[in-house]
């Protein structure tokens, strides 16, 4: 921790500096002394922290150490690779994250995304310093103050998911240090609980103080309210579950994925993503690259493509629209057709190039790799407070707002009626609905569900025979594990360890 946070300071410093350089009322580089003042007058104290933010932003979309490292997209990917949901046959980048043996000290899993998360923690602090150090009740100043504290608090959540088990029975599980000030350094774990306390605090400013700006690269009220209440999930407090996911619903607009859907930030279902560019886009080493095997190039074009659990897959009814984000020759040549006609892909031209349960929920459009990212969407709030509801036994009011959602994807849902029935319900419409989007790791933690990639599905054959479909996993990673096992649990970096005499590794 000392190691990396003391360089992280000295880096957040430099680009504090300077940054207030992109604020347009300033053509100049400012002494100090003009830039201690455009910080002390609210009027354009926001406006140079605005500019010094966005390269804090930046780290959530950045490459950073290799072509599996790029920031919260990379992440999603990771650990969502760790769950049953998604099937990885041809191996390449995250291979050793799909076989849940990503875990060790010395591996560059756990080195990046410490590294990651922490710059981004030490330079809002730094921030926070440097622009907000004096109190202030101008709601402007503490819009933009809310601003950073959500950033810092989507960090902690991101950190103490990955570096120890969920929050509910683990409160005094040793978590990560919590640095709060620029100048800590060889700082102990702090427990799960006392993380938890700081990232309620941090998101609840934001949501207090911020608005929804419309802007969808913003981490904006809704925002701070989608993972406060993802946060009081893990936390089993519903009511709040409830309360924040009703508040961050209202910054989007619910909207039924089609294949091939577009997926710019400008999206009226996109809570929170980042504006790719041909200027900003890490290539190969990005998101789409591993994704979209419709691309001219990339990872997932050259065969390393991301499928469906095809038992999961199996239990999406025939009359829900969303069977059609995954290639199913039988039941959908059409849409098989019209990737193929679309394709970037030189290699990717007939029907015998595509596989079954292959996904077209994310793709491109575009030949390149400048399709921009989405890191939430509407859809996860509205799903976590139908959860909440069903939960806190409102039954009738879980039933009506599920069958509002699902209906919309398959006419012939009906809720069903039962707290046990609605419960499993909604977690698989999390499923589905969420697959590929980074939450399913999160959920199945909190769930306490078993991971079990080792599951067939009786079906009937062309003769009209019942046979049995085998799991469509790699037979070597056809794995069933509880999420509380050590496989999940990933160990501190070395370095750190190695820097800082204070912190305790994990077994």
């Amino acid at each position: 921790m000392k190691n990396y946070i003391k360089v992280a300071a000295a880096l957040a410093f430099t680009f504090g500096i300077v940054g207030c350089n992109l604020d347009p009322e300033v053509s100049e580089y400012e002494t100090q002394q003009r830039h201690d003042e455009l910080i002390a007058n609210p009027e354009t104290q926001t406006g140079v922290a605005k500019a010094a933010i966005a390269k804090i932003y930046t780290i959530f979309q950045d490459f950073y150490d290799s072509h599996d490292d790029f920031g919260l997209k990379a992440f999603q990917i990771a650990t969502d690779m760790m769950c049953e949901d998604v099937a990885y046959q041809n191996w390449n980048w995250f291979q050793f994250d799909y076989q849940i043996d990503n875990r060790m000290e010395n591996y560059r899993r756990t080195r990046s995304t410490w590294g990651q998360f922490y710059e981004i923690i030490a330079k809002v602090n730094l921030h926070l310093e440097t622009y907000f150090a004096q109190e202030s009740t101008d709601p402007g100043v503490l819009a933009a103050k809310g601003e950073a504290l959500a950033l810092r608090g989507i960090a902690y959540f991101h950190l103490i998911n990955f570096y120890q088990h969920t929050y509910k029975g683990h409160e005094t599980a040793l978590g990560v240090p919590l640095a709060l000030k620029s100048t800590d350094q060889n700082l102990s774990r702090a427990t799960v609980q006392e993380v938890y306390k700081q990232i309620i605090e941090d998101l609840t400013f934001a949501v207090k103080n911020c608005k929804n700006t419309g802007v969808r690269t913003d981490a904006d009220r809704a925002v701070a309210a989608a993972y406060l209440a993802k946060a009081y999930a893990q936390m089993e407090d519903w009511a709040n579950v409830e309360k924040y996911a009703k508040i961050a619903a209202e910054g989007g607009s619910d909207k039924v994925s089609e294949p091939a859907r577009g997926w710019d930030i400008g999206q009226a279902d996109i809570l929170w993503g980042y504006d790719i560019n041909s200027q900003n886009s890490t290539l190969w080493a990005s998101y789409w690259s591993h994704i979209d095997h419709f691309l001219a190039r990339g990872y997932a074009a050259g065969g390393k493509t991301k499928l469906i659990y095809n038992y999961l897959y199996n239990q999406i009814p025939k009359t829900d629209s969303r069977r059609k984000l995954w290639i199913n020759k039988e039941e959908y040549p059409d849409v098989a057709s019209s990737m193929l006609a679309q394709t970037h892909n030189p290699e990717m031209k007939s029907l015998d190039k595509l596989d079954d349960f292959e996904q077209v929920k994310f793709i491109a459009g575009d030949a390149g790799m400048e399709q921009d990212y989405c890191f939430i969407r509407v859809q996860d709030p509205i799903l976590l407070e139908i959860e909440a509801l069903v939960e806190q036994n409102k039954l009738s009011e879980a039933q009506a707002e599920l069958n509002a959602f699902a209906k919309k994807r398959n006419p012939a849902f009906e809720a069903p009626a039962t707290q046990d029935a609605l419960r499993k319900e909604v977690r698989f419409q999390r499923r589905i609905e969420l697959w590929g989007e980074g939450t399913n790791w999160f959920d199945m933690k909190r769930w306490k569900e078993t991971i079990d990639r080792t599951k067939g599905y009786k079906a009937i054959d062309k003769d009209g025979k019942e046979v049995v479909v085998p799991s469509n996993h790699k037979a070597s990673a056809q794995k069933k594990m509880a999420t509380d096992a050590k496989e999940f649990l990933h160990q501190l970096p070395v370095k750190e360890i190695n820097a800082n005499p204070n912190l305790k590794q994990n077994p």
